[in-house]
C-alpha cells in the first residue's frame, strides 16, 4: 500500500482525492493545511488517519510514502524543497513552479538525492491525449506535423482579490493556464526557439490575462494563446503535410478529429479512465512501485523545458 500525504485542501486537492481513491494501491493517510480546523473539514469529506495544522508535519510523519503538492503556484517551489529533502515522493500540481531557474534547482536537488518528482501535467495521461499522439507519430495520419495551434482561453468575469489568479506572484494565465499549451510544444518540438513574438494583456491589477505568442522551432511553428478575459475554443490544431487533427478540450482530451487534404473526416471520442485525474495518479503509482525516479512521460527535462519556453516568452512582455 502507498500511503499518501496532501499539501493543501482546495479545490484541486478534492478532485485528486477523488480519483486517488480509485486506485487500490493508494491509501490517503494524511491531509496538511494551515489550520487543523481546515484540515478535520477535508478529513470528512475525504476520510484519512490524520489531519495537520501545517505542512511541515505532514513531511515528518514517517509513514507518507508521496506527497500531493496542491498549494498556489508560488509556495510550489518551497515545499517541494522541503518534501525532496524530506525523503518524499513529490506529485506537484502544475505549473510545478514558476520560473526555469527554480525547476532547474528542483531538478538537480531531486537527481542528487534520488527522490522522484513529477508535475502533474495530467493532460499528457489521459487516453485521448495518448491516442492522438498515437495517431500523429506512429501513424503519421496527417504526414510530418508542421504548425500546432493551442487555444486555452477561460473567461473570470469578476475582479476577486483573494483569488490566486488575480495575485501577480502566482504567474499569472500564462504560467496558470498557458503551461498545458506550452506542453504540447515541448512533446512534438524538441528543437530550440528560433523565433518569438509576443502579444498581452494586462488587468488592471497587474496580473497578465491574455497571451498571445507565435513561436518558430526549426521549421515548425507553435502558437500557444491563453486567456482568463475572453472565451475562446479550448483546442489543438495540428497541421501536418496532408491533413490536420484538432484535439479537444486541449487540457484534457476527449474528442480527435481529423480532416484529411481529400476531405476524409474521422471523428473519435475516448472516454477518461474514471476521471481526468485518475491516470496520471496511476501512472505515479507505478513508477512508486517500480522504484523510479522519474517519469519518461513527463520527466524534469520536460518540466524544466516548458518553464524555459515560459520565461521566454515572459520576457517579451
Amino acid at each position: 500500500m502507498i500511503n499518501w500525504g496532501v499539501i493543501g485542501a482546495g479545490n484541486i486537492a478534492h478532485r485528486f482525492c477523488e480519483a486517488l481513491s480509485k486506485d487500490k494501491r493508494a491509501n490517503l493517510e494524511a491531509v496538511s493545511c494551515r489550520t487543523v480546523e481546515k484540515a478535520q473539514r477535508f478529513r470528512q469529506l475525504f476520510p484519512c488517519n490524520k489531519a495537520y495544522g501545517s505542512f511541515q508535519e505532514i513531511l515528518d510523519d514517517p509513514v507518507i510514502d508521496a506527497v500531493y503538492i496542491a498549494l498556489p503556484h508560488y509556495y510550489h517551489y518551497e515545499w517541494i524543497k522541503k518534501a525532496i529533502l524530506a525523503h518524499k515522493k513529490v506529485l506537484v500540481e502544475k505549473p510545478a513552479v514558476i520560473n526555469f531557474k527554480q525547476i532547474q534547482e528542483i531538478k538537480d536537488l531531486a537527481r542528487k538525492e534520488q527522490i522522484l518528482v513529477m508535475e502533474a501535467m495530467k493532460t499528457r495521461f489521459v487516453p485521448g491525449y495518448k491516442e492522438a499522439k498515437n495517431l500523429l507519430l506512429d501513424k503519421k495520419v496527417i504526414g510530418e506535423i508542421k504548425k500546432i495551434e493551442t487555444s486555452f482561453c477561460s473567461e473570470h468575469l469578476e475582479y476577486d482579490p483573494n483569488s490566486y489568479l488575480f495575485d501577480c506572484k502566482q504567474g499569472g494565465c500564462l504560467w496558470d493556464l498557458g503551461i498545458y499549451n506550452i506542453s504540447y510544444l515541448d512533446d512534438y518540438f524538441n528543437y530550440e526557439i528560433s523565433e518569438l513574438n509576443v502579444n498581452y494583456r494586462y488587468h488592471d491589477c497587474g496580473v497578465d490575462s491574455y497571451v498571445f505568442a507565435k513561436i518558430g522551432f526549426k521549421d515548425q511553428v507553435g502558437i500557444v494563446e491563453c486567456a482568463m478575459d475572453r472565451k475562446k475554443e479550448n483546442q489543438v490544431v495540428f497541421t501536418g503535410s496532408y491533413g490536420k487533427m484538432i484535439v479537444k478540450p486541449l487540457h484534457r482530451p476527449l474528442d480527435i478529429q481529423i480532416i484529411l487534404s481529400d476531405d476524409q473526416v474521422i471523428n473519435k471520442h475516448i472516454e477518461y479512465e474514471y476521471d481526468d485525474f485518475y491516470s496520471e495518479i496511476a501512472h505515479f503509482n507505478d513508477l512508486i512501485e517500480s522504484n523510479k525516479t522519474e517519469s519518461e512521460i513527463m520527466s524534469l527535462d520536460n518540466s524544466v523545458n516548458c518553464a524555459k519556453i515560459l520565461d521566454a516568452i515572459r520576457e517579451k512582455m
